[in-house]
């Protein structure tokens, strides 16, 4: 597997994988983005994306991201999105639907808790 410069994967406890987007991501990363979702969906209980830093992402790695989030599903493994994000990579989530589909918080310590209690299916709803 290719290193992205603008993904790393951060592990705060034991068996949760926080993948953290920065920059920019698109249909150029797609391979790597798949294995480093197929790699940490794998092995965690929980698997949060960050994309509070990232700048772009294209409609390919939101393709990506809700294919994780069925293939984290089918595994028994959580998935969330942790947006607190920069207002075009928020809006293009809203624009496409997705936040309807996937658990979102606003802070890391709201993805990486247990249980969903106060993760949000929509983003800034209550």
């Amino acid at each position: 597997m290719r290193e992205i410069d603008d993904i790393r994967i951060e592990r705060p406890r034991e068996g949760t994988a926080v993948v953290v987007f920065t920059g920019e991501h698109d249909l150029s990363v797609r391979a790597e983005v798949e294995d480093i979702m197929e790699s940490v969906i794998g092995e965690s209980r929980l698997v949060v994306v960050d994309l509070s830093e990232a700048e772009f992402v294209d409609s390919t790695i939101i393709s990506l991201l809700v294919q994780a989030k069925r293939d984290a599903s089918e595994q028994g493994c959580r998935f969330r999105l942790q947006l607190g994000t920069a207002a075009i990579v928020r809006r293009i989530f809203e624009v496409t639907g997705v936040l309807d589909v996937l658990e979102v918080a606003q802070t890391r310590e709201e993805a990486c808790r247990e249980r969903s209690g106060s993760v949000r299916r929509v983003a800034g709803r209550a």
